[in-house]
C-alpha cells in the first residue's frame, strides 16, 4: 500500500504526526509513506524512520510571493508530485490548503477528518473518506485515532515518537540542562532575569547550562544570561535543526517555551518542562511522562488568551507578560528536579 501524508507545518505539528506513524508502520508494515512537507521541516521528516520520502513543499513561500515565478515553480511541483500513484491520501491537518493540496495527487481516494473534526470544515469537502475524531483529545491522539479509523486498527496506550533511534550515536551527559529561550510571539516569551536566576540555581547544583538561540535577539538574551553566569555556555553560530537535536539528545534536562524545539526535546525522550501563559497546554502540550507542561498558578482569568500582545502591556510592547513572569524559577526548578 503507498501512502502519501499531507501535513506541511508548523515543527510542533510535525512532531505530533510522529506517533501515528509508527502505529501505522507497526499495523502495516509493508505500507510506503511519502510525506508532504514545508521544505524547511524536511530535514525533521527524513528522520523518521517509517517514512520513505519526504516531498518538500515551498507553500508557504508561492502563497506570499505570488509571482509567476512561484507560479511556474508551483506547476514544476505539481508535475513531480502527479508523477507517482498512490492507493491512499490522508490529510492529517485539515485545513483548506492541505485538503487543496491533496486533491492534486495522483490517487482515487482521499481520507481526513469530517466536518466536525477538521480544523477548518470546509476541508472535509474534498475528502472521499472521512472521519469522526473528538477535538476534546489531544493533537497527538487526535492524529493517531484519525490513522487508526483511516487504516483498520486501534492504536496502542504506548506512545513511541519514532526518531530516537537516530540519535543513538550521543553520549549522554547527566550534567548538562539546555535552556530554549526562543519563540515566535513576544506573549510566550519569559523574562531575562527569570532566565538569568534560573541558571544560577541550575549551576549551583552543579549542571551545566548551554542556551540554545536562533536569532540576534535571541543570542542578546543569551549573551545577557551568561553575563551573570560566566560558566553558562551558548552555541557560537546558529544550528541546524538536526545538530539542536543532538544537543537534545545529549542534555539531562531542558526548559523551554511553546516552541517547536521544545516539542522536539518531548519527542526526543528528553525530560522537559514546557512554560505556558498566552496559549493553553491541554490539546497541544508536550506528552509522556517526561515532560512537563507549566502554568501560572493561581491562573490569570485572562488565561489563555492566544494572542501576539498582551492587553495588560503597551501595544508593541516586548515587556513579559504577566501569565508569564508569573512563573517562578525556583517553580521550574522544583518541577525539572521531579524528572531528573
Amino acid at each position: 500500500m503507498k501512502i502519501l501524508l499531507i501535513k506541511m507545518s508548523s515543527m510542533g505539528d510535525i512532531f505530533h504526526t510522529f506517533p501515528a506513524i509508527t502505529d501505522l508502520k507497526a499495523h502495516h508494515p509493508n505500507a510506503l509513506i511519502d510525506w508532504v512537507v514545508e521544505d524547511g521541516f524536511k530535514e525533521i521528516v527524513d528522520w523518521h524512520p517509517a517514512v520513505n520520502k519526504a516531498i518538500p513543499i515551498s507553500l508557504r513561500h508561492w502563497m506570499k510571493d505570488r509571482s509567476l515565478k512561484s507560479w511556474r515553480e508551483f506547476k514544476t511541483w505539481r508535475k513531480i508530485l502527479q508523477s507517482e500513484h498512490y492507493d491512499v491520501v490522508i490529510d492529517a491537518q485539515g485545513l483548506l490548503k492541505s485538503a487543496s493540496i491533496s486533491m492534486l495527487a495522483n490517487t482515487r481516494v482521499v481520507k481526513g477528518f469530517d466536518k466536525k473534526s477538521a480544523r477548518e470544515p470546509i476541508a472535509s469537502f474534498f475528502y472521499n473518506d472521512k472521519f469522526c475524531v473528538s477535538k476534546s483529545q489531544h493533537a497527538v491522539e487526535r492524529t493517531r485515532q484519525l490513522f487508526g479509523q483511516a487504516f483498520g486498527y486501534t492504536p496502542a496506550n504506548a506512545l513511541n515518537f519514532g526518531i530516537h533511534e537516530n540519535f543513538a550515536h550521543v553520549k549522554k551527559n547527566s550534567r548538562k540542562l539546555i535552556f530554549i529561550i526562543g519563540t515566535s510571539w513576544v506573549t510566550k516569551l519569559w523574562s531575562t532575569t527569570h532566565w538569568q536566576h534560573l541558571a544560577t540555581i541550575a549551576i549551583s547544583a552543579g549542571y551545566d547550562v548551554e542556551i540554545i538561540w536562533g536569532s540576534s535577539e535571541e543570542k542578546a538574551v543569551a549573551d545577557s544570561i551568561i553575563a551573570c553566569n560566566p560558566t553558562a555556555t551558548r552555541p557560537a553560530q546558529r544550528m541546524s535543526i538536526t545538530a539542536i537535536a543532538e544537543k537534545l539528545v545529549e542534555a539531562a534536562g531542558i526548559i523551554g517555551l511553546d516552541t517547536g524545539f521544545s516539542h522536539l526535546a518531548g519527542a526526543l525522550e528528553t525530560p522537559t518542562i514546557a512554560l505556558y501563559g498566552a496559549t493553553s497546554p491541554v490539546k497541544v502540550g508536550l506528552i509522556g511522562e517526561h515532560t512537563s507542561n507549566l502554568e501560572m498558578t493561581p491562573a490569570l482569568e485572562c488565561m489563555p488568551c492566544h494572542k501576539r500582545q498582551c492587553k495588560w502591556l503597551p501595544e508593541n510592547s516586548v515587556e513579559t507578560p504577566p501569565c508569564m513572569s508569573g512563573i517562578k524559577p525556583a517553580e521550574v526548578w522544583d518541577n525539572l528536579r521531579t524528572k531528573l
